[in-house]
């Protein structure tokens, strides 16, 4: 990977709109300016949440600079990394990286130069983005020599390896130390720390070692889900110190009012030995005089991969600051030292300190379990006790004995028995009743077979001797809808989505032979009116066997273009029964000879938005003649 072209990120307050803003400060006259700056213009075009927002591009003939979004509560994952994220916080947050960069592939755009400062996280658990396709620019790579999805996939694994391990394992510069290696590689995450999830560990080993780990960031994405949307966070266990003699996890860092603030920007001052000799703070202040005012503060270096030229500085100031008297590392300093120790300990196999971190996690686990066991007592306690309340027993139910009969609603006398004329009533009526139902059945069987001709069912010489019957007159031709163009019976219906999960609404398809024009079968939605990267999606009707089939009437609820296949198999491999390119209503799609198969595929190549946004294609009753 090429040298880096100088550059600084200053925080700086935007007086008009009244907001603070990153300014990415570039030479206007350097090689790769242009490149940087239309880069960021094609980023801006992206609004997705996980990328932070260009707001500006702009120049004044001696600088260029972007203008970024920027937040108070974010701080880059290196500095995250250093004081120690739970293995499934660290799938949480490159899973949403994956999806922010699967999100500008599909708008023809890459990263290309990610690391772990590249990524921010904030207070609440979001994750964004920067430096999309405008970092790599700045590097000088050039976008159409390298295979974007595969690399911007293998950054996103060194970003879950760097989360396990503590180290870096590609060649790009960042503030991790180097992952360490052996004879056929990067040592796999397992080898360095424990509790790494098996499909982490195999995802890393496959990608960083065998060259054969996912092809895109959406397929590391699929690979690794489902993760959590909220941040996962692991309790430190009482008393443990953390590496390096830094403070435990647990015991909150006093605040050094000095130190500045862990901003993922570069608010100190520039020094005498920044490259090019030239410091930024006045011309900074004049770039961004129109409307916005830069504003260096006292503080720590910038904690970010993009400026060698910054990195080397911190690296001085650092290396100075410890010769002086209540020196407090950075947190940059102590993320770098605690993985540094973290890696060093587990290297030692067999020694103490390996054994004792192995404990440690061990009785963190038998100690998060109890904690399980209990609550999830209480809780069926707690049911149970409920269940309890809600219980009314027979016996224990309380009994009134004041509670008056209720008023009689019939005479005293419909308690007394029937009179001798009251009997001979209802049985005059109840004779009357059974002799009808014998006259009805009576009639009902002497009608038995009038409507059939039973000779020439039986084979009667009546049928043999009968005189012949003049011959019939020629009949017309059968016309569409007779008795001979009787609609064929559909046995069962499935979605087809041979490019996706191989389903698609399958618990609708029967509605299109329900002969309910009111219930309609719809497809998934769709960012595309052409699917995207599908080339279509569709349905299989299973007629029971193989049928003659001349057309097919189709009730579109909305305008789509589809095609109908006729063949022994599912799919779009047989024979084309014909198409409709944009209409709806009912449609009748007819072939001048008919087309013999067992299934007939309905596929739709187009769709229609809906009020949500979304595109679908949809299918309310079909009928094949």
């Amino acid at each position: 990977m090429e040298q880096r072209a100088t550059s600084e990120r200053w925080l700086a307050r935007d007086t008009d709109l009244e907001r603070d803003v990153v300014l990415h400060v570039v030479p206007a006259d350097g090689e790769h300016t242009e490149a940087t700056l239309d880069a960021a213009r094609r980023a801006s075009g992206i609004g997705h949440p996980g990328l932070t927002r260009v707001l500006d591009v702009d120049t004044d003939g001696t600088l260029a600079w972007i203008t970024e979004s920027y937040r108070h509560d974010e701080r880059p994952l290196s500095a995250l990394i250093g004081t120690g994220l739970p293995a499934e916080e660290i799938r949480r947050i490159t899973g949403e990286v994956a999806l922010v960069l699967e999100a500008a592939r599909a708008r023809g755009l890459h990263h290309l130069a990610l690391v772990p400062e590249s990524v921010l996280v904030g207070e609440d658990g979001s994750v964004r983005v920067r430096g999309l396709a405008a970092d790599a620019a700045l590097a000088g790579i050039d976008e159409d020599e390298h295979d974007g999805d595969a690399e911007d996939a293998a950054a996103v694994v060194a970003l879950a390896y760097a989360g396990l391990t503590g180290s870096w394992p590609l060649e790009s510069r960042t503030a991790l130390p180097d992952a360490p290696r052996d004879a056929t590689g990067v040592l796999p995450p397992s080898h360095l720390a424990v509790g790494v999830p098996s499909d982490l560990d195999t995802i890393c080993r496959e990608t960083l070692s065998d060259a054969a780990g996912p092809s895109s960031p959406g397929d590391y994405a699929a690979s690794i889900a489902p993760w959590s949307r909220t941040p996962v966070t692991e309790e430190p266990v009482p008393g443990e110190a953390a590496p390096s003699g830094e403070p435990a996890a647990h015991e909150p860092e006093p605040e050094d009012p000095a130190a500045g603030t862990d901003d993922p920007v570069d608010t100190s001052a520039p020094t005498a030995d920044d490259e090019g000799g030239t410091p930024f703070v006045g011309t900074v202040a004049a770039a961004a005089g129109a409307g916005t005012r830069a504003e260096p503060t006292e503080g720590r270096p910038e904690d970010t991969a993009v400026l060698p030229a910054a990195r080397t500085d911190r690296d001085r100031e650092e290396t100075a600051d410890e010769d002086r008297p209540g020196h407090r590392p950075t947190a940059a300093a102590a993320a770098a030292a605690a993985a540094a120790a973290t890696v060093a300990g587990t290297l030692s196999v067999g020694g103490k300190v390996l054994g004792e971190r192995v404990g440690k996690v061990a009785q963190r686990t038998r100690e998060r379990a109890e904690v399980v066991a209990a609550d999830r007592r209480a809780q069926r306690e707690a049911i149970r006790s409920s269940e309890a309340r809600d219980r009314v027993s027979l016996g224990s139910a309380g009994s009134q004995d004041g509670i008056e009969a209720p008023a009689p609603l019939l005479p005293p006398e419909t308690g007394e028995s029937p009179s001798p004329e009251q009997s001979r009533i209802v049985l005059a009526i109840m004779a009357g009743l059974v002799t009808l139902a014998l006259i009805l059945g009576c009639f009902g069987v002497t009608r038995i077979g009038s409507n059939t001709d039973l000779g020439a069912i039986f084979g009667s010489d009546t049928q043999q001797t009968a005189a012949p019957s003049p011959e019939p007159a020629p009949s017309a031709p059968a016309e569409e809808g007779s008795s001979s163009s009787e609609p064929i019976q559909v046995l069962s219906a499935i979605g087809f989505d041979p490019d996706g999960d191989q389903t698609e609404h399958n618990s609708e398809a029967q509605r299109v032979y329900d002969n309910d024009v009111s219930t309609a079968w719809t497809s998934e939605g769709y960012n595309a009116p052409d699917f995207g990267n599908k080339r279509g999606v569709g349905l299989v009707l299973d007629l029971g066997q193989a049928q003659p089939i001349r057309s097919a009437t189709l009730q579109l609820p909305t305008a789509t273009t589809l095609q109908v296949f006729v063949g022994a198999e599912p799919g779009i491999d047989g024979s084309r029964l014909g198409e409709s390119s944009g209409a709806d209503g009912s449609v009748t799609i007819a072939a001048d000879q008919p087309t013999e198969g067992r299934y007939v595929t309905i596929w739709f190549t187009t769709t229609a938005q809906g009020s949500d946004g979304r595109h679908r294609a949809s299918l309310a009753e079909v009928v094949l003649r």
